[in-house]
């Protein structure tokens, strides 16, 4: 998470330009190797096993190692074993800048202190972006009530986070809402579930941001917006909100899922709207829990 808001403030500051933080970030991507792929190639999982946890992942909002975990197919050392394995292969954006030769040491160390000040985050804020501790990093950007209902708006966007990592295999990077049209452009993909509170949920997206998001979850070639496309990207907002209905459900709190739509935007829309910047562009989550 912290290279991706870091990688975005050298952008904006025009320390980096946009072809330099897309090489850097390829670079350093290259190096992250999944979980599944380290406990295969270590003989600590099958394939089978491995595809096993994949497809519990879609069912509950747990981690791969957790699952593995609870299934018997990892030891807790082990699994240690693995993470430590990924860290240290992650090769982190600070020292792609210094591979690339964009920044000397001196720059990169002004470059850190000017972040911490212009986003006057705290160090152990800092330290939340760095960890990627999702849940912590949401109410960084966001401001909900403290009540119940806003408990389940940090709750509900967070595992939208994980849930697009998870799931599409993107990084996803959290913005302040900010003042918006009233009606938005492109295409809204929404979905309502109702029981003991109300949930509106939906994900506005222009037509490359729609593309992109259908072909990474459906994993087939989408080159246009047709019926496949977006059936897709309802069909990830729906499993989504399926797994936010289970872990609502362990609350002792019980809504019913109702069917999706997908629509060209053509009136505006009520509820938070929050900016959430993928690799393809930006989408926009509009949400209420009432």
């Amino acid at each position: 998470m912290f290279t991706q808001y870091f990688g975005q403030y050298l952008f904006n500051k025009g320390i980096l330009s946009a072809d330099q933080l897309c090489d850097l970030l390829s670079y350093e991507q290259s190096t992250h190797v999944k979980l599944g792929v380290l406990a295969l190639n270590s003989g600590l999982m099958t394939a089978a096993q491995i595809e096993e946890v994949h497809e519990l992942q879609r069912t509950m909002d747990r981690r791969f190692g957790e699952i593995a975990l609870s299934k018997g197919y990892l030891t807790q050392p082990q699994l240690d074993n693995l993470l430590s394995q990924q860290n240290s292969r992650h090769l982190g954006l600070n020292q792609a800048i210094l591979d690339r030769n964009c920044l000397t040491l001196s720059q990169l160390e002004t470059a850190l202190e000017n972040f911490k000040q212009d986003t006057g985050l705290s160090q152990g804020q800092l330290q939340a972006l760095q960890s990627a501790d999702i849940d912590q990093i949401v109410p960084l950007f966001l401001d909900f009530s403290q009540d119940e209902i806003g408990r389940l708006h940090y709750d509900y966007v967070a595992l939208l986070l994980k849930n697009i990592v998870r799931f599409l295999n993107d990084r996803p990077l959290l913005s302040r809402p900010v003042p918006l049209p009233k009606q938005p452009e492109g295409w809204i993909i929404s979905q309502q579930a109702v029981g003991d509170h109300t949930l509106s949920t939906a994900l506005v997206l222009s037509d490359s941001s729609l593309i992109d998001l259908a072909t990474r979850f459906s994993q087939e070639e989408i080159s246009q917006v047709d019926d496949l496309a977006k059936d897709s990207v309802a069909e990830f907002l729906n499993l989504h909100n399926g797994i936010f209905l289970i872990n609502m459900s362990d609350r002792g709190l019980e809504l019913d899922l109702k069917p999706q739509t997908a629509q060209v935007c053509s009136a505006s829309v009520s509820g938070y709207r929050i900016p959430i910047t993928l690799t393809s562009g930006s989408i926009e989550l509009v949400l209420s829990i009432t």
